[in-house]
């Protein structure tokens, strides 16, 4: 019975599926560190052009002009003051095959094509009103006494009569004159005053107002721990050789522990052509972390790993070399900038 288990067909069809499997899992890894693009593999190239800074251009401005993304356009040139770069610096602009000589020109350009302004309601088009005609002001009479009624008041008057005489006298003394302003009786509220109507923006330009604003390079800061302490000796991005790395160097001595950048579960662990010690690291999100020019390894695959655990010590990557660390931080597969990541 243990020597079907063990030689049986059953067992054989399960051992094919796990070699399989594991030939599929080293020829993804092998595939994304090959994509790294790095020192270790010679006579590669990055595509993309280098790209001179001119007085006034910004670095949100370049992105827009080539169509790349801000984010990759910084990290790959390490730019994490995006409102520092200066007139005459190169940045290297990946994925570019034509130079932009004037950036503003094309942005200005590539923005009317792509964000044609919509036709404005016809309500939005309207003259100003004009303020309604206000009552013809009139200047108040004068109140004129007739000759008979003078003679009347300075006739005498009986004194049988005097009280019924004296009535009317004390009344019309009793009236209170009409004021005299410049708005007619009763009149007191003062003209309406009349809104001038604005007209509002088109939504082109209200979203590329938003979209400057909203343009900012992302850090994140509290994923990942540094996982050797050491001094970094060659960072992300274009090197003085024109060569491209996915990752960082950290220079340190030898025998010095290395550590998880974060928990995970480890997919790979064992010696690579031109990378030597590897250890792969799968993580939350879709992130990974890579480890290379390793010494001794001291994690097996599949194994489960927290952030800050020991799992390999550093080794000579040559006789002439000192020891170093060689990191990379993957998201979808997709080399990030460490130092971005990185407290």
């Amino acid at each position: 019975m243990g020597q079907f288990m063990t030689e049986g067909p059953l067992f054989r069809a399960h051992s094919r599926v796990a070699a399989c499997r594991k030939v599929v899992a080293l020829l993804l890894i092998g595939a994304m560190l090959l994509s790294c693009a790095g020192y270790s593999v010679r006579g590669t190239r990055p595509r993309g052009v280098y790209h001179r800074v001119k007085s006034g251009e910004t670095l949100s401005a370049i992105a827009r002009a080539y169509n790349v993304k801000l984010q990759d356009l910084a990290e790959i040139n390490n730019i994490d003051r995006p409102d520092q770069i200066e007139a005459d610096s190169v940045i290297f602009v990946p994925d570019a095959t034509q130079v932009v000589d004037d950036v503003q020109i094309t942005v200005r350009a590539r923005d009317a094509v792509r964000e044609k302004p919509a036709a404005l309601p016809p309500a939005a088009v309207t003259k100003e009103a004009a303020p309604p005609a206000l009552p013809r002001k009139e200047p108040p009479k004068k109140e004129t006494v007739s000759e008979p009624v003078k003679r009347r008041e300075k006739a005498p008057v009986d004194t049988t009569t005097r009280e019924r005489a004296t009535v009317p006298k004390e009344k019309e003394r009793g009236k209170v004159a009409p004021k005299v302003s410049g708005k007619p009786e009763g009149d007191e509220t003062p003209p309406p005053t009349v809104k001038k109507e604005e007209t509002p923006l088109p939504p082109t330009v209200k979203k590329r107002e938003s979209v400057e604003k909203s343009e900012e390079i992302q850090f994140d800061k509290d994923r990942f721990i540094w996982p050797v302490k050491g001094k970094v000796i060659a960072r992300f991005g274009i090197q003085p050789n024109r060569m491209n790395f996915n990752g960082i160097r950290i220079a340190a001595a030898e025998e010095t522990a290395v550590q998880a950048a974060a928990s995970g579960t480890v997919i790979f662990s064992a010696p690579l052509k031109d990378y030597g010690e590897t250890i792969i690291i799968k993580h939350e999100d879709n992130y990974a972390t890579v480890y290379t020019h390793l010494g001794t390894r001291a994690i097996r695959e599949d194994a489960r790993v927290r952030r800050g655990d020991r799992i390999a010590f550093l080794g000579k990557a040559g006789e002439k070399e000192e020891a170093y660390l060689y990191f990379e931080i993957r998201h979808h597969n997709k080399a990030r900038n460490p130092l971005f990541f990185l407290p």
